[in-house]
């Protein structure tokens, strides 16, 4: 989140911006890419021994449990949306009822007004989940953009997929993309963007993740292409 204020301010003015995430198959350049957001849930409760007082405690594990249940709920593949708790902590013990718990929740989404409906509708699902004598809070930690398609973008995608052919590689447009990069900021700055020019690659993000050592030279012979052309 940090580096976005100082992103957008090397790209003011820039004619075109080019981002060097990994290469999809077929050498097809990235042009759509979803926004992400993350937030994180706070619950806090009462704390009461489990076994000796229980009407005494207010259990924050299960209004954020109910948090979840609702937060998921809201995920919609047909709109290209989806919310994803991926942590979930709380509680101190077994026969403590826990005053406190905290969730990180992921959220993807294909336009920028979709990303701020979605977290809308994600704060609406935790005031409905709160128990009484339960609170949670929301937090968000960042938020980015998608990367969408524009004329000026396709054209620069099929000026850079020109250069890409002369050095025998592949061109054309890649599907959309799941995953945000810095395509997202550049693009949301105004600037025509175009990702996926890196080497290939495959199991992104994973022990697995590797790099195709012949699509070094070919790539990189690309965008001398491009720059040479843009001289």
């Amino acid at each position: 989140p940090e580096s976005q204020p100082l992103l957008r301010e090397r790209a003011r003015g820039a004619a075109c911006a080019l981002v060097f995430e990994s290469g999809r198959p077929g050498d097809r350049l990235v042009t759509r890419r979803k926004g992400v957001a993350s937030l994180r849930a706070d619950a806090t409760g009462v704390a009461a021994h489990a076994g000796n007082e229980p009407d005494k405690g207010r259990s924050a594990i299960w209004s954020l449990a109910r948090f979840v249940d609702r937060a998921h709920a809201l995920s919609d593949p047909a709109r290209g949306r989806s919310v994803n708790v991926g942590t979930f902590h709380g509680g101190t013990s077994k026969n403590t009822i826990a005053d406190r718990a905290r969730c990180e929740v992921d959220l993807r989404f294909e336009t920028a007004v979709d990303g701020r409906a979605l977290e809308d509708a994600l704060r609406m699902a935790a005031r409905d989940a709160e128990l009484p004598g339960t609170a949670i809070t929301l937090t968000r930690s960042s938020f980015r953009s998608p990367l969408e398609r524009s004329p000026a973008s396709a054209a620069v995608a099929v000026e850079y997929g020109a250069c890409q052919r002369a050095a025998g590689l592949g061109d054309g447009e890649a599907p959309l993309a799941g995953g945000g990069s810095d395509a997202c900021t550049t693009a949301e700055a105004g600037i025509p963007t175009v990702d996926g020019l890196g080497p290939r690659g495959a199991g992104y993000h994973t022990p697995g993740e590797q790099v195709e050592l012949t699509s070094l030279v070919p790539k990189t012979q690309a965008l001398v292409r491009f720059l040479a052309a843009r001289a």
